[in-house]
């Protein structure tokens, strides 16, 4: 790929953690290779490995991360009593000027309806000039399940799941000041005590 290509398309490698809120042990792998939305290729810039909007000025940086079917994903929640999933995020918003959505959504290739599944806003959360975590403590949130389409196929019917997976994250500057970054995205199956 020449230079030109690899300077319009960035990938990020995006570590995904599942952890049992009530477990000592956690299980780590690599989610996906992220991408910056076209949109977004004059306002992004990359910090080690944080993301966030460049320059000063009002602006806004769409990044997309698959979510591939691997260990926790493909472990059903059943008990709303008991169990559910959430997102743990780590991420910048330094005020007013500054915002951080988190989506995971579910594209389903059957009906071709996509959904939002799990959210996060950092609005939600009191501003800091710092990094920090939102992590999954605000109960066990919903019941969410995975059903991945990769087969098994008879023929062209896909006996299998029925939907693709990926994160949405959306960093915005609204004002001159403001400073939104990301570092990291987890969905995490969450446990009752």
């Amino acid at each position: 790929m020449n230079r030109s290509v690899n300077s319009r398309i960035l990938s990020l490698s995006f570590w995904v953690m599942l952890v049992g809120a009530c477990t000592a042990n956690a299980q780590t792998w690599v989610a996906s290779t992220g991408t910056v939305d076209a949109s977004s290729l004059s306002t992004y810039t990359f910090t080690g490995s944080a993301a966030l909007v460049k320059g000063t000025n009002p602006g806004k940086v769409v990044l997309r991360y698959n979510i591939l079917p691997t260990d926790e994903m493909l472990v059903n929640v059943t008990q709303p009593c008991c169990e559910g999933r959430a997102l743990w995020v780590r991420f910048l918003d330094n005020g007013n000027g500054a915002q951080v959505l988190v989506n995971v959504k579910r594209y389903n290739i059957v009906s071709g309806n996509t959904t939002t599944l799990l959210s996060f806003d950092s609005n939600n959360y009191a501003p800091q000039p710092i990094f920090q975590n939102a992590t999954p403590n605000q109960g066990l949130g919903p019941l969410v399940n995975f059903s991945f389409a990769e087969g098994p196929f008879n023929g062209s019917t896909n006996q299998g799941g029925d939907s693709v997976y990926y994160i949405e994250a959306t960093l915005i500057r609204s004002a001159s000041g403001g400073t939104p970054g990301l570092a990291s995205v987890s969905i995490v199956r969450t446990l009752a005590p």
